[in-house]
């Protein structure tokens, strides 16, 4: 299996890893263990066949590290209660697992950025933008002592609007192969 092969059967493992969390995270709101560590095992497993214990740009140790990375920056974020689910942060294993470092930071940008246009147009959506601002408004007011607390019954509190961050992780991901592939990133391959 030639180099663009390799990257081409990772990239169609993740694929299929990502569309399924895609449905499923619209339906159900959960992305499942059955999708993302199959594709995290098999990344690795391609990996570590192909392009045996490699370093930081090849092989199972690109792997491990973008892996890992992506999924610690998202299990501290899910921690936190900061609007990631497990299933996200278990999906972004397998997206560090296949791409590979760098390509995994930059999936990890395009990420950043399809979340934040998902957020907007979904408070767009549900009417609760103007709902939103005044919430954060009330939180930095707090924070800086000039209120004396956040609208702690506001319906904007921590969990009460759910964004499926599963479609986000598929697009920002999809983005950073196609930039790949156009090479306009020029990271090389997985």
């Amino acid at each position: 299996m030639t180099q663009p092969t390799l990257t081409l059967v990772l990239w169609a493992v993740l694929s299929v890893a990502l569309l399924a969390s895609v449905v499923s995270d619209l339906v159900t709101r959960r992305i499942f263990d059955a999708v993302t560590y199959p594709a995290l095992g098999v990344s690795l497993a391609l990996r570590l066949w192909r392009q045996g214990w490699g370093d930081l740009e090849h092989g199972l140790i690109s792997g491990l590290v973008s892996g890992a990375g992506a999924a610690g920056l998202f299990a501290v974020l899910a921690w936190r209660g900061r609007g990631f689910g497990w299933g996200d942060v278990k999906l972004m294993g397998a997206v560090g697992a296949a791409l590979g470092y760098p390509l995994a930071v930059a999936a990890l940008v395009f990420i950043s950025l399809v979340g934040a246009l998902q957020a907007v147009v979904t408070l767009i959506w549900q009417g609760a933008v103007w709902e939103t601002l005044g919430a954060a408004v009330a939180r930095l007011a707090a924070r800086a002592h000039l209120a004396r607390s956040a609208r702690a019954g506001s319906p904007v509190a921590a969990g009460a609007r759910q964004i499926p961050y599963g479609v986000a992780i598929a697009l920002g991901t999809f983005w950073a192969m196609w930039w790949e592939q156009s090479g306009q990133l020029g990271l090389g391959s997985p």
